[in-house]
């Protein structure tokens, strides 16, 4: 910079950086035409090594396990409400019942009708130990 002060040499040097700002900043609000994408053909995932027909047959197999899950309850047995257990408590048709030793179970010590349907997996009224 020629100038013979310093400070109107960088107000000069501003001024150039302010409008090559602007002049590029414009080009960014400028409307661009939209880009045309080419079509592509959209398939379902089939594994390799099977038929499409093989493919649905298993996943229709599948979808049919999945349905009336909870059927057997949260934890995989048929419970009862409390308020029904607290009724058959007080007529004398319910007891409280504890977990009971596998290991006796297993030996016949224990009957399987005295286990807590909840530890063997069952329902609450022994319908799962009735033929």
């Amino acid at each position: 910079c020629r100038h013979t002060r310093i400070g109107t040499c960088k107000k000069t040097t501003m001024k150039a950086v302010i409008v090559a700002l602007a002049l590029s900043s414009a080009a960014a609000f400028q409307a661009s035409t939209p880009s045309v994408r080419p079509a592509t053909q959209l398939s379902a995932y089939v594994p390799s090594g099977m038929s499409p027909e093989e493919w649905e047959k298993i996943k229709a197999k599948e979808k049919k396990a999945k349905t009336n899950l909870g059927a057997g309850g949260a934890r995989g047995f048929k419970s009862r409400s409390f308020d029904s257990f607290v009724a058959a408590l007080e007529k004398g048709e319910a007891d409280h019942l504890f977990a009971v030793n596998p290991e006796e179970v297993r030996k016949g010590n224990i009957a399987l009708k005295d286990v807590p349907y909840m530890q063997r997996g069952g329902a609450w009224d022994n319908s799962d130990l009735k033929g």
